[in-house]
């Protein structure tokens, strides 16, 4: 039987869906009461007393970075988060994604050892410290303004080149704890115009300091307040980019300097520079243990202090890996509880629960059936929950007409569900289920100076949401 809580939510959703009809165009309302009134009367019998299953399905949503959730960029993030912490939500999810690379990777460039670089493009600047060990910048290895390329360690000038880049850092930076060397053409004049032009310098340090580039400035801000709106609540954190110097690359990927700027196609690499995954799982330690345990040892043994002690439900790891890296099942499946280990060497948390796959695709059973295969998984490797994702989509931007077909797509997508949860239920039956995406991708929604689609688009979306929610809860699915 549904205790009050329960029945108070299905309320809830018959009143969702008295609002869409409500607010439907006005033509479309009157033509809905004159077939009415033209009908056989439909008679509805409720019993209250009859019971038909055990409801349990949490409804929830998903939170994901963007510079509208950023203290440095959006005039309304303390808003977003008011309205979020009224919610009073349960299984909120906070996806730190990849197409803002800064809002999501803490350490977007690789470890560096003894040399310290920077790489900017135009009307950006270069920080370079060497205040760690007290010391400061004895030499500069490198320095150009132009159209260098290359890697820490291995930076080769290229074709456009300022001949004065070097003695400009030197002056600048060379005796000095800290120094900071601006990537513009007024200081270093412009040695092929018309080309685009970055900044790329390496220096060493007296005494000598091993180097990394980790920047929590962004991740900080925006996961603080995220945490704070839901505190309280149940949470599932995803930190679903991983650093693609971690990946065996061609050319080192340049990401945008701007942080409020996207990269669509920052996931490069299919093959680890770790086949290990040591150094995946040790990423993925020292980002939780910087949350949860006040800070981290790097990778040269180097103390980070943060002082927080956050702690949250469930860690996601990784999101739509079909897509991203391009994953097969066996190679996800080791980075699965490579990253689980790696968070507990640094965290010492063996309580911290996990959700695994987060899958795009449709009807991938074989997944399914090797991940929630307990034997393919280390030793003491939990399987507490699964996620998956569905969105319906329409051959029409601006024809709500088009949108009739994300019902049909939903019951198609429902039978799937049934399908999954006859492999999870044989496999791994106490492993629980998260739906953590579902709704509507349009055609060029991710096109700049797209039409604006008609506002009765929102009604449909959340019609959609109310119909899934009611069909995929009756099949004992978790959190929707």
């Amino acid at each position: 039987m549904m205790n009050n809580n329960r029945s108070f939510l299905i309320f809830l959703f018959c009143c969702l869906t008295l609002d869409i009809v409500h607010l439907l165009p006005t033509f479309d309302t009157n033509q809905v009461q004159h077939n009415q009134s033209n009908a056989d009367p439909i008679l509805i019998e409720v019993s209250w007393t009859t019971h038909d299953y055990d409801l349990h399905t949490v409804p929830a949503l998903q939170v994901v970075a963007n510079p509208l959730l950023a203290r440095q960029f959006s005039p309304i993030y303390k808003e977003i988060f008011a309205n979020l912490k009224q919610l009073n939500a349960e299984y909120t999810r906070y996806a730190a994604w990849f197409p803002y690379p800064k809002l999501a990777v803490a350490e977007l460039d690789p470890p560096s050892g003894i040399f310290q670089c920077g790489n900017v493009g135009e009307n950006f600047s270069i920080n370079l410290s060497c205040e760690q060990n007290g010391g400061v910048i004895s030499q500069v290895d490198f320095a150009s303004y132009g159209t260098s390329t290359g890697t820490c360690g291995q930076l080769q000038q290229g074709t456009c080149h300022a001949a004065n880049s070097s003695d400009i850092v030197k002056k600048a930076c060379v005796g000095k704890q800290s120094c900071s060397v601006p990537s513009t053409f007024k200081l270093f004049g412009d040695p092929c115009f018309g080309t685009v032009k970055r900044l790329l310098i390496q220096i060493q340090c007296n005494p000598p300091q091993n180097n990394t580039y980790y920047n929590f400035n962004y991740l900080d801000t925006m996961l603080q307040d995220f945490l704070d709106a839901t505190d309280g609540h149940s949470r599932i954190i995803s930190f679903s980019t991983q650093p693609n110097w971690l990946f065996k690359l061609d050319t080192p990927h340049i990401y945008p300097d701007n942080a409020s700027l996207t990269d669509w196609r920052y996931p490069v690499g299919t093959e680890l520079v770790d086949d290990t995954m040591h150094a995946l799982g040790d990423y993925y330690g020292r980002l939780v243990a910087w949350y949860t345990r006040g800070g981290f040892i790097d990778e040269y043994g180097r103390k980070h202090t943060s002082n927080y002690d956050y702690n949250w439900d469930y860690t996601e790891i990784f999101n739509e890996v079909e897509s991203e890296h391009s994953m097969n099942v066996e190679f996800y499946t080791r980075a699965y509880d490579a990253v689980i280990q790696g968070i507990r060497r640094h965290t010492n948390n063996y309580d911290m629960k996990y959700v695994g796959m987060a899958l795009a695709y449709h009807n991938e059973f074989d997944w399914y059936r090797y991940f929630l295969n307990h034997s393919n998984h280390a030793p003491d490797i939990p399987l507490d929950m699964i996620s998956y994702h569905f969105y319906a989509g329409a051959k029409s931007r601006t024809d709500p007409t088009a949108w009739e077909s994300f019902f049909s797509q939903l019951d198609g997508f429902t039978f799937e569900v049934e399908q999954i949860e006859e492999i999870r239920k044989i496999l791994s039956p106490e492993t629980r289920t998260t739906i953590d995406e579902l709704g509507v991708i349009l055609p060029d929604d991710n096109t700049p100076g797209a039409p604006q689609f008609p506002m009765v688009y929102w009604n449909a979306a959340a019609a959609l949401y109310a119909y899934a929610w009611a069909r995929i809860s009756r099949q004992g699915i978790d959190v929707v």
